[in-house]
């Protein structure tokens, strides 16, 4: 096969006759011994380099060196995606790094979601797309390319330091076998295997990302250190998503824990609050742990391909003291910059919406995730509740544009989408309240930044949906999630009604965008306006107040036109605030309107 090939055949040319290669011909099984694939090539450049450039895609993430250098600081290459598909690669500058001679180039690859193992209760280790750790890789020399990814280079297993590794359980590495040398020139790679190339799957599209990347961008020094009975708990002083870098020196074979969360008990144990728990993680699997196996020299550790939502971490196994210079905390997220700030006179206002900004940027993984511990995964229903909040306080333009292409590839013919994208085809029927982010994320794109490109790109996919909604609601379906308040659906709040509102919402999205793009919208606005028409009759009484009386239902008929009298479902609104304390009672629904 020449080539790459993305939708319809279109060849990705800067690949040139690039294949993916791994070390082994299928995902590896379940195991706490599963080291990870080391991947090596030496050539020769005969002439100046003037330019050099390398393009890089691994669905299982994977870091690249040349002559020993990583070629950047951007961590987790690459993008998550339907790795069916989309398959996001990397165009880097190298000319720096590049030289005329021989030139060395390495890559160790992780597992990612690609070879998620171990079994969840979200099947990623079912998923249509397990495969083993891989990559796929182009070198441009002044313009030519002079190495591609393909059974040419040389692999190895056994002998790498990281022996196993999960994006959602943690990372293990033994110190005694860390050598860097296997990323240079002239190291002897004789006894190690030839890489095995995999076939090019014809209905995957290679595309170039254009997305602020995930980096290390803040250290955060412990804030407390505590000497317990099993090691020490450090205290860094609030949650954040990432990772440890630990400096050490024990004995050879002295194996430490690291285990990490957000929340410790009276004894100082981390204490999951069950996210660990054999509902969502069958057989207890390693949770938020990494395992140190000591060289005897001075080891400085961190993980390269798993992170964590923590605040404490638990060290177990130093013989010596752990000081407060030897251990940071380090913020990963997606690299994206903030575009406004917030501050008053109240301290703790100011620190709501500062954990509030952690928060979102914590959630920030190459999707907007719902949690950096459990899960790690793009539901979208946090995602539609919080759209808005993100839109005002960072420049999401280019994260949003690529999520919004893996939701319209995550979209069946039929027009069912699952509430996390990506998906391996889990969870189709969670709803509207995570589907429609499908229309609420173009359209607030639209208000925050005038751009209406995914209002008009979106319109195919607007209409496959309603038509799947219309069926569902006809066929009385029963979807999962209603106005979710995190341990159930809000109970007071029928959950049809939040359907048939997310319905008004699908059809107005739709002919806003259907009038952007010049269309004729009649039929559409026809439409809508019966629909409307038919959930005022059903929701608001004679009286102009809202059948339902909780504070989401309410405020959703106020912000949304769905009342005759606005005085009287207002006059409602106040008094439910005034009889509830006031305490907030919406669920992530609701929430999106309270407020205004």
């Amino acid at each position: 096969m020449n080539g790459i090939f993305g939708a319809k055949g279109e060849s990705v040319k800067e690949l040139g006759n690039a294949k993916y290669i791994k070390a082994t011909e299928s995902a590896p099984s379940y195991s706490l011994y599963d080291p990870l694939p080391r991947f090596r090539r030496e050539i020769e450049i005969d002439e100046d380099v003037v330019s050099a450039e390398i393009i890089v895609q691994s669905p299982s993430f994977a870091q690249f060196f040349i002559n020993g250098e990583n070629i950047t600081d951007d961590i987790f290459i690459s993008a998550l995606s339907d790795y069916r598909k989309i398959l996001w690669y990397n165009t880097y500058d190298v000319t720096s790094l590049v030289k005329k001679g021989k030139n060395a180039f390495a890559v160790m690859c992780g597992n990612g979601f690609l070879n998620e193992s171990l079994v969840t209760t979200w099947h990623f280790e079912d998923a249509t797309w397990r495969d083993a750790p891989q990559f796929i890789l182009a070198l441009k020399v002044n313009g030519k390319i002079v190495l591609v990814s393909d059974k040419n280079w040389k692999t190895d297993r056994e002998n790498t330091h990281i022996t196993f590794s999960h994006i959602r359980g943690g990372e293990f590495v033994d110190m005694r076998k860390k050598d860097e040398s296997w990323k240079k020139i002239g190291f002897d790679d004789s006894k190690w295997q030839t890489a095995i190339e995999r076939s090019i799957p014809y209905d995957a599209k290679l595309m170039p990302l254009d997305c602020q990347p995930v980096r290390e961008v803040e250290k955060l020094a412990p804030k407390k250190i505590v000497k317990t009975e099993k090691g020490y708990l450090v205290d860094f002083g609030l949650n954040t998503s990432g990772y440890v870098q630990l400096a050490l020196q024990e004995k050879a074979g002295n194996e430490i824990t690291l285990k990490f969360g957000e929340e410790v008990s009276e004894n100082g144990e981390i204490n999951h609050l069950q996210n660990d728990s054999d509902y969502f993680y069958p057989g207890q699997p390693p949770y938020h742990i990494c395992k140190v196996i000591a060289s005897g020299k001075k080891d400085v550790f961190k993980p390269c391909f798993t992170y964590f939502g923590f605040r404490y971490l638990v060290v177990e196994g130093m013989e010596n003291a752990l000081k407060p210079e030897d251990v940071c905390a380090i913020f990963t997220h997606q690299d994206v910059k903030r575009t406004a700030s917030f501050n008053c006179g109240n301290d703790v206002i100011n620190y709501i919406y500062t954990a509030g900004m952690r928060s979102c940027y914590s959630n920030m993984f190459w999707c907007m995730t719902d949690c950096p511990t459990r899960e790690k995964m793009g539901w979208m229903n946090d995602a539609q509740a919080t759209c808005e909040h993100a839109l005002i306080n960072f420049d999401m333009r280019k994260l949003y544009k690529k999520w919004f292409e893996d939701i319209k590839a995550g979209m069946r013919e039929d027009g069912a989408l699952t509430g996390v994208i990506p998906s391996p085809d889990w969870g189709y029927n969670w709803g509207p309240v995570c589907d429609c982010m499908l229309y609420e994320l173009p359209y607030r794109f639209y208000l925050y930044t005038g751009d209406d490109e995914m209002l008009k790109s979106g319109i195919e996919y607007f209409d496959r949906y309603i038509g799947y909604l219309e069926k569902s609601l006809k066929e009385g379906y029963d979807f999962i999630l209603g106005d979710w308040l995190g341990y159930g659906s809000n109970p007071n709040v029928p959950k049809i009604f939040i359907w048939e509102f997310y319905l008004i919402k699908a059809y107005t999205v739709t002919a806003f965008a259907y009038e952007r793009a010049g269309k004729d919208s009649s039929k559409h606005l026809e439409t809508l306006a019966k629909l409307r028409k038919e959930f005022i009759a059903k929701y608001i009484q004679a009286d102009g107040r809202c059948t339902i009386t909780d504070q989401t239902s309410v405020a959703i008929v106020i912000m949304n036109g769905l009342y005759t009298d606005k005085d009287a479902v207002c006059n409602q609104l106040a008094s439910l605030v005034e009889e509830g304390g006031p305490v907030l009672k919406t669920g992530m629904v609701g929430v999106q309107y309270i407020y205004d």
